[in-house]
């Protein structure tokens, strides 16, 4: 495949080829490890001492299970030629989200860390003189 392929209208428009089994499986796998590891994330996610570390986590994990759950319905859509999802735009959207979605928690965790560290320290500090 060309490069300049990817810049042509028809390439993401056009009605697409069948998929080859090993671009879906890689896609299945990729996908399937972004939501199951969203899912294990959310379920334990609680147990994280430090609250800026489970916010970042419960942040992250939620969007990986969105992002996972996504793409393997949008492949689901291409394996069974669902006219409107089997586009290869679709892809382009997912991907462009999940860039977004990395870029803005990669920000909130710089900008919340000492907020939350605070927090977290004052909380200690608290629970040291309440405890019996």
């Amino acid at each position: 495949m060309y490069l300049a392929q990817l810049a042509t209208f028809a390439y993401w428009f056009d009605f697409p080829r069948p998929i080859s089994t090993f671009v879906l499986t890689v896609f299945i796998l990729v996908f399937a490890i972004l939501f199951i590891g969203g899912l294990f994330a959310l379920m334990f996610y609680p147990k994280i001492e430090d609250r800026w570390k489970r916010q970042v986590v419960r942040r992250s994990a939620s969007g990986s299970s969105w992002i996972g759950i996504i793409g393997l319905m949008l492949v689901f859509a291409r394996v069974e030629y669902i006219p409107l999802f089997m586009y290869r735009f679709w892809f382009l959207i997912l991907g462009v989200a999940f860039a977004l979605w990395a870029v803005r928690l990669n920000r909130y965790a710089r900008e919340r860390k000492e907020k939350l560290v605070e927090e977290t320290r004052l909380y200690q500090t608290k629970q040291k003189y309440l405890k019996h």
